[in-house]
This record gives structure tokens, sequence and C-alpha cells, in this order.
């Protein structure tokens, strides 16, 4: 993966690491489904405001259809699935689970896509990461992990979040639209879809009082960790593929844990940065920055081909 590409991946990790604090304290007064509607709103109008900034298109009308469905799994699903989840089990639990996201992706992205093929690296890489990840939020130092249905929830999310990588990867990539155009379009779809179920299910009456810190919460959480974060997010796709971009899932705890203690000021134990080593020397190994055994010949043959193995074409070169 390219250096600049490494920049936007931790910058989006640090921005996912901020927002299960923020959904924590926005649902001090917000209900789920209009926690997701205020973020996606600000995170639509930080993105048109950087669209209008540079002067940038909108996606062609040909390409809306798979971005309306792109915003269901990407945004309208899981914003309001990990807000359900956390009125009802631990932040740890849930960050677990996110953390789960780049294996779902690589088992979708295999059936799905035909140049992300798991290789035993990868999936070695990936398997690791996953154990870093529990290493680093420590659920055995939890007192509760809350309650089924508020796992379960979470584990929707991650679930859709995963279909939501494979699907731009492999029906909106093609049409080498601006990573900033596909946010835009992605956000403003699943802003409208998120206000008419919130109309015409819950309303808008607010079920806790509107005070400065809900209200602050919900403004960074949509214009940062929502609006920023897809457009790094969609850039990432479409240059490194969905199972590497949703590796960033593996470093959201990491940060998580940091801002609690700076933040919060919550303790540091140990299993934070044994475990962060671990998913970093994993992901290394993912993406082939680790050494990894090689095959051994069966046989002397003729020399291999100069030719380059095929990867994914990178699209949407403009900077984010």
């Amino acid at each position: 993966m390219h250096p600049v590409n490494w920049a936007r991946f931790g910058l989006l990790a640090a921005l996912w690491g901020c927002s299960f604090a923020f959904i924590k304290v926005s649902l001090d007064a917000f209900a789920p489904l209009q926690l997701a509607f205020g973020r996606l709103l600000v995170g639509a109008l930080v993105v048109a405001l950087i669209l209008a900034v540079t002067k940038a298109a909108l996606p062609d009308r040909k390409a809306w259809g798979h971005i309306v469905v792109a915003s269901v799994f990407g945004n309208v699903v899981p914003f309001t699935l990990f807000a359900v989840g956390e009125q009802h089990t631990t932040a740890t639990v849930a960050g677990v689970i996110q953390g789960a996201t780049p294996l779902v992706t690589m088992g979708i992205a295999a059936l799905a896509i035909s140049t992300e093929k798991p290789t035993a690296r990868k999936v070695t890489g990936l398997l690791i990461g996953f154990v870093g990840l529990v290493v680093v939020v420590g659920p055995w130092r939890t007192e509760g992990f809350g309650s089924v249905g508020g796992q379960l929830a979470c584990v929707g999310a991650a679930v859709s979040y995963a279909i939501s990588f494979v699907y731009v990867r492999r029906f909106i990539a093609p049409y080498k639209i601006p990573a900033l155009a596909v946010t835009a379009g992605q956000l403003t779809s699943a802003t409208v879809i998120t206000g008419l179920i919130t109309t015409f299910s819950i309303g808008w009456d607010l079920p806790g009082e509107l005070t400065a810190g809900p209200l602050l919460s919900l403004l960074v959480l949509g214009g940062a960790s929502t609006g920023v974060a897809f457009v790094l997010m969609n850039r990432l796709i479409a240059d490194a593929g969905p199972t590497t971009a949703s590796g960033v899932n593996y470093l959201v705890p990491v940060f998580s844990v940091i801002v609690g203690a700076v933040a919060l000021r919550e303790a540091i134990t140990w299993n934070v940065p044994v475990g962060g080593v671990v998913v970093i020397a994993a992901l290394a190994l993912a993406e082939g920055r680790l050494a990894w055994p090689a095959r051994r010949a069966a046989a002397p043959s003729a020399p291999a081909s100069s030719a380059p193995d095929p990867v994914p074409t990178a699209v949407a070169r403009e900077a984010c």
C-alpha cells in the first residue's frame, strides 16, 4: 500500500476510534434513528462544502442506483444498529465486533471479486490481527457484556459495513468516480432515507434533554467521523481494495482506548501496547510488509514470466 494510503488509513482509524465515545454521549439526548440522521446530515453538509470549494462534480446519474444501495449498507443500517447496540451492550463488545469486519469482508470479497481471493498470508494476518484486537480491548476487564440483542445489533452493523465495502469496489469503483463525489452521493442518499424512516416511525421528539454535550458530540461525529472519514474510506476502497481498507477496523479500538485514557482518564493496562503491537504486525503481514515463508519449487523449470501479478486497478486518483 502506498505511504499516502497508509496516512489515510491511520487518520481514518483515529476518526472512527473517537466515534464510540461520541455515540455514547449523543445517545443521552437522541434516539438511535435520530442520531443516525443527525450525523448523516452534518456529514453530508461537510462533504457538500468540500465539493463546493474544490468545484468537484456529483456522480453521473447512471451510478446513482448503486450509490443508493451502498448508502443503505454503508451508512443507514450500520449507523442505526451501532447506536442501538450501544444502548444495550458495552463499548468494548461493540469494538470487538466491529473489529471482525475485515474477516467478514474477506469472505464476501472472495465470492464477489476475482482479484480479492484470500491467500494463506492474508488469512493468517487477519486472524492474528483479530487476536491482537481482543487483547487490546481486554474483554476480561469488563463487568458484563450486555444483552444478546445489543450484541446482535453490532454484529449486523459489522456485516453491513463488510457488504458495503465489497459493493463499492465491485459496482461503483469501475465508474472511476472520485471518492469525494461517491461520498457526497452516499451521505446525501442515506440522509434522505434515514430522515424518511425516522419521520414515519419514531418521529422527532427527543427521548432526552438536548444539552451541549450531546449536541457537540453529534456535530463532531457527523463532521469528522462521518463526512471526512467516509471520503477517506471510499478512497482506500478504490486504491487498496475492500479487504485491505476494512482492516482499518483493527486499529479503531486502539485509538478508542487512547481517547478514553486521555479524555476520560481511563487507565491503560499492559494489554493495550501488547495488543497494539500484535495488530500492527498482523496488518503488515497481511499487506506483505513482513516476510512470509516461500513455497518450495517442486522441480527446476523455465524462467518465470516477467509480467507483474494482476492487481486491482486503482481508481479515483483525485486527492481526498
